[in-house]
């Protein structure tokens, strides 16, 4: 697997997670830091080629340094020029805000949902899975994939005896190396894990309303309200689902080369939940049947506005306090995206990105803390995207030819080759290594949200989580200008940010 393990003296094995790959395309520069350079420097020929003066053919090569290597609000400035002009077009053509075309009641009640832009292409669909039961499939018309999603129980993994810890995540592992095939038609696969009050408010409020029988009663009422007034505030529901994801282009073109690509696409799906499932039995998790299509519309609404069980319950949305849930209802009624933030119906969102984990070596259960604390409604997805043996192995060798001939410029021109560039030197050797013995190779991305009821209430929610994030030794970065794709990329709908994966 893409992260490497290492064992101490005591025979207790450590967990390691290499960070992103830093070194670029030449002398540690990116590809959009040597377009910037090479263009400033074609436009500076060009103008002391024309006549003009030295100074002004100097401005585009200045300009340019700057946008390469001035950092701004701690990030390379660079990095904010697409992020800008994203976020202007954005504006222009009025992507930010969104609302459902009316009719909001159309008479067609099982159609699609209209969906904002950042959902735009997906439809729940039903798959045939087994006899007398079928599996709902988020179908990515513009990706042309297909998503099922598993419920996922298991025993307290942090009161496991390390042991058994370590047992436990061999067995995850045996279950992602399975789809690291060189033919393999899953794309990707996640896990979403969603940790909010367990609406204890609204037994608060109906227990409030209750009439008492007798005035002896009173004192036990006070009593027990004060009782439920602590609980209200620790008790949390923690929802973790599995998701697997197909697609298309990652079909065999063999014999079935002339059969539907919908139905071979919707074979492929039920045999890699049938593959998935069995491999969770081994590893000793307890998986339910798929999610169908009702299970998935009360998913979606659920992480459109997870902070709503903890409300009174004559609030929300008449559909969700009736306990209905029809198709061309269950998607949001409005986005507002901004810089930091999105607005999803009536809850506030703001997701991050799992810019670096944790630079040590770490212990089976080092990310409890994060998962298990109270005092946020949060989620967190990370998926992982199979490599097959063939691609690992190139690309583990493109990455040290670059790095060796990196080193090799840099000790040439007396540039020092720095403790960077020599653990990522080691990383490949021990992946190349861990390789040759037989470990697949997963490429990973972990998107972490929170959710609250009012953007002040955000800003208190999200110091929360990043001090909880550093505390297990991730660094955290918002997805500025992009916080409505970010959003969506954290449900467990397939929608893979492929631009931030590791590895």
């Amino acid at each position: 697997m893409e992260e490497g393990t290492t064992t101490v003296a005591s025979g207790e094995r450590s967990y390691r997670l290499e960070p992103l790959d830093a070194s670029g395309v030449f002398l540690g520069l990116g590809v959009v830091q040597c377009t910037l350079l090479g263009g400033a420097m074609f436009v500076a020929v060009l103008a002391i080629s024309a006549g003009l003066p030295v100074v002004v053919a100097a401005v585009p090569l200045l300009g340019a340094g700057v946008a390469s290597f001035a950092r701004v609000s701690a990030h390379a400035a660079w990095e904010w020029l697409p992020l800008g002009v994203a976020w202007l077009w954005a504006t222009v053509t009025r992507r930010r805000h969104w609302a459902p075309p009316l009719p909001l009641w159309p008479s067609d009640a099982d159609r699609s949902p209209p969906l904002p832009p950042c959902l735009e292409g997906l439809d729940v669909v039903e798959v045939d899975w087994r006899s007398g039961a079928d599996l709902a499939a988020v179908r990515d018309t513009q990706r042309h994939t297909m998503t099922a999603l598993v419920p996922v129980h298991g025993a307290p993994f942090v009161v496991e005896a390390r042991a058994d810890q370590e047992r436990l995540l061999a067995g995850w592992g045996d279950v992602l190396s399975q789809f690291a095939t060189e033919q393999g038609a899953v794309s990707h696969v996640s896990w979403s894990h969603l940790a909010r009050p367990s609406g204890l408010q609204r037994h608060l409020g109906w227990l409030s309303d209750a009439p008492l029988a007798e005035p002896s009663e009173s004192a036990a009422l006070v009593s027990y309200g004060e009782l439920l007034d602590v609980a209200a505030t620790t008790s949390t529901v923690h929802d973790l689902v599995l998701s697997v994801t197909v697609a298309r282009d990652r079909l065999s073109r063999g014999v079935r080369g002339s059969q539907d690509p919908e139905e071979r696409l919707r074979q492929a799906l039920t045999t890699a939940v049938d593959a998935l499932l069995r491999g969770l039995r081994s590893a000793g998790l307890e998986a339910e049947a798929p999610l169908d299509v009702d299970a998935v519309h009360r998913l979606l609404r659920i992480r459109i506005d997870p902070c709503g069980p903890g409300l009174p319950a004559r609030t929300g949305r008449l559909v969700e306090r009736l306990g209905l849930t029809a198709t061309s209802s269950v998607g949001p009624l409005v986005v507002e995206a901004g810089w930091r933030s999105v607005r999803v119906d009536r809850a506030w969102h703001r997701t991050w990105w799992v810019a670096a984990w944790p630079r040590l070596a770490v212990p089976p259960s080092w990310l409890e803390p994060f998962l298990s604390a109270d005092g946020a409604t949060r989620t967190m997805t990370v998926t992982m995207v199979p490599v097959s043996t063939y691609k690992s192995r190139r690309r583990i060798e493109r990455d040290l030819v670059k790095l060796e001939s990196d080193a090799t410029t840099k000790e040439e021109r007396g540039r020092r080759v720095d403790a960077r560039h020599q653990r990522a030197t080691r990383a490949l050797l021990e992946r190349e290594e861990e390789l040759v013995a037989g470990f697949a190779e997963m490429s990973y991305v972990g998107l972490i949200g929170v959710a609250a009821w009012s953007e002040d209430e955000l800003e208190e929610q999200s110091e929360v989580v990043e001090q909880l994030a550093r505390e297990c030794g991730m660094e955290l970065r918002v997805l500025d200008g992009r916080q409505d794709l970010a959003w969506a990329a954290a449900l467990p709908f397939g929608l893979t940010p492929r631009g931030l994966l590791a590895g």
